[in-house]
């Protein structure tokens, strides 16, 4: 913008929806104070309201963190006297062009439109053995467009040979994360997460930014798989994870997911479950895993191997996600019983239920789903273990029972969909 300013010190532009606010702060000089005391006060308006296009101003502003511009134009060294009032206003106003006239009427218009998205929140309790490095599960939530949710389990038997198996997870995860919002997927590979929660706006673990709509997020990819393939294909450390990634899509007004491994989730509508995920396993308690081949790995399953799912949701519905440490020892009726009945309570929600996994995981009489499992493999307790384990229970000489529950990294992050006002172009 070109604005002749006579007597002028500086000029400051700030950007508004509608309009440009021009603050004219103009210094008179008078050749006295004799002089200048007898003059006609002149006052300059202090502000002038022009309308501008803001893509015009875009082209040539200072942007600074605040998004706002700062024009400083110093003194002449032989200032005019100041403009009058009618002058300052018409120079202001020449500087409008035709164009930049037909621009600001040409600029986007924005509607108010109703959109589903996922509030979401995460729990995360590492095995009492691997706190002092947080343990081996990942996670991410994004709150871009309609909402993502991811978890991975680092493989333990990894330590064995020196390596922290969370560092694979966690990579993992953040790209993952980095390929749904859009974002450079080789430079967040490239990068160290140092906590459990690898979602993009929370490098330090804290939670992950305000929602989005989908005006505000044109680079965002609803399409789970691919973003753990990719993630696979660039996590190129020692390793090796199960995944899960679920996604809402609110065009199709559907949750899309993909699970590689036994990691999982459901969905629940008016108390009851309306999808759950299968595990996916090369035999009992040897889940489908991603890995870095050849770098790390002899072989490795692949993002074709993820089992897809797709279903059409609504306000009210909700998405429980977590790895092997809730679901081997949590029930889903005891899941059911603990859903939170709004929004806001979400993230007490996943606390309960994380902490009664890690109840579950640590009463050696509980019949926990990962016996159950175990018994229905063909893996139950040979007849004289069951015998050196007899007991008297209620009255009665019992039969010892192979029980108990698996003591492991349990994370749980629990989503309810709701439907919210976002401003999208007409």
């Amino acid at each position: 913008l070109a604005v002749k300013l006579v007597g002028c010190k500086s000029l400051l532009i700030i950007r508004t929806k509608d309009y440009e606010v021009f603050r004219l702060s103009c210094t008179m000089h008078a050749h006295s104070l004799a002089d200048k005391a007898r003059q006609t006060a002149l006052r300059v308006p202090r502000y002038v309201h022009v309308p501008v296009s803001s893509r015009t101003l875009r082209s040539s502003r200072v942007r600074d963190s605040s998004d706002t511009a700062v024009v400083h134009k110093p003194l002449e060294p032989n200032p005019a006297p100041a403009a009058s009032p009618a002058e300052s206003i018409s120079s202001v106003q020449a500087a409008v062009s035709p164009a930049a006239i037909e621009q600001e009427q040409q600029q986007v218009v924005y509607k108010t439109i109703k959109q589903l998205r996922m509030r979401s929140a995460a729990a995360y309790l590492p095995h009492p053995e691997k706190e002092s490095y947080g343990g081996e599960d990942a996670h991410f939530v994004s709150n871009i467009s309609g909402g993502a949710i991811g978890v991975a389990d680092g493989v333990g038997g990894w330590a064995e040979s020196g390596v922290n198996p969370a560092e694979y997870s966690r990579t993992l995860m953040r790209v993952a994360c980095a390929y749904i919002e859009g974002l450079d997927t080789r430079e967040v590979a490239a990068s160290s997460v140092d906590s459990a929660c690898a979602s993009m706006g929370s490098m330090d673990g804290s939670r992950s930014p305000s929602p989005a709509s989908s005006a505000d997020a044109p680079g965002v990819a609803v399409d789970p798989r691919a973003a753990l393939d990719t993630a696979h294909k660039l996590t190129k450390k020692a390793g090796s994870a199960t995944a899960c990634v679920v996604q809402l899509c609110p065009e199709k007004k559907a949750l899309i997911a993909a699970n590689l491994g036994d990691s999982g989730f459901i969905v629940v509508r008016n108390g009851e479950i309306a999808m759950r995920s299968s595990p996916k396993q090369h035999f009992f308690d040897c889940p489908l895993q991603f890995g870095a081949y050849p770098e790390f790995v002899d072989g490795t399953d692949t993002a074709e191997d993820a089992e897809l799912y797709h279903l059409p949701v609504q306000p009210g519905d909700i998405v429980v996600a977590g790895t092997d440490g809730l679901w081997d020892n949590v029930y889903a009726k005891e899941i059911l019983a603990l859903l939170p009945r709004s929004p806001e309570g979400v993230d007490a929600a996943a606390d309960k239920i994380a902490r009664l996994a890690r109840r579950h995981a640590a009463d050696e009489d509980f019949a926990s789903p990962y016996t159950a499992e175990a018994k229905a493999q063909g893996l139950d307790w040979p007849w004289w273990m069951k015998v050196m384990n007899t007991k008297l229970k209620d009255g009665k000489v019992q039969l010892g029972e192979f029980t108990g529950g698996k003591m492991d990294d349990i994370t749980v992050l629990i989503a309810m969909v709701v439907e919210e006002a976002v401003e999208v172009p007409e």
